[in-house]
């Protein structure tokens, strides 16, 4: 598997240095963004494997943002981090394909907590299409 990678795509610089410095600390390879082109391109690169979203980047919504994103790399984890809790925003971020919503201010061990269970889901994931299919139960053929 591909070192883990996080991108960090937020728009409040601090923020975003705290949380690179957090993840950079307990053993995570940390790349950031602040603007949408640059999501856009080191999403497209391949290396990145989960993705901490802000709500909003350059006027431009998560929820209308995450399609692109998972359009570019269907596999990618999106964990969006929040201020809005309104119940259209969660079933717009789910339809479109989130992992995980944490809400802010950041609870550092929570979103860590959600970034490790986005690489063991990619894991998973690998090892369905990996060595031993087989193994894994399925519907049997008739």
């Amino acid at each position: 598997m591909k070192s883990k990678t996080i991108l960090i795509a937020y728009q409040d610089d601090l923020l975003a240095r705290s949380l690179s410095t957090f993840f950079h600390g307990v053993g995570y390879r940390v790349e950031t963004a602040r603007m949408v082109s640059e999501v856009i391109r080191k999403v497209r690169n391949g290396k990145i494997l989960v993705v901490l979203l802000d709500d909003e980047i350059e006027g431009v919504k998560a929820c209308d943002l995450l399609p692109l994103v998972k359009k570019i790399n269907d596999k990618i984890q999106v964990i969006v981090i929040s201020s809005e809790a309104s119940l259209g925003l969660v079933k717009r971020l789910r339809g479109a394909g989130i992992f995980y919503q944490a809400m802010k201010p950041v609870d550092l061990e929570e979103v860590k907590s959600a970034v490790e269970c986005a690489f063991e889901k990619i894991e998973r994931e690998n090892l369905k299409e990996g060595f031993f299919p087989f193994l894994i139960p399925g519907r049997v053929p008739a």
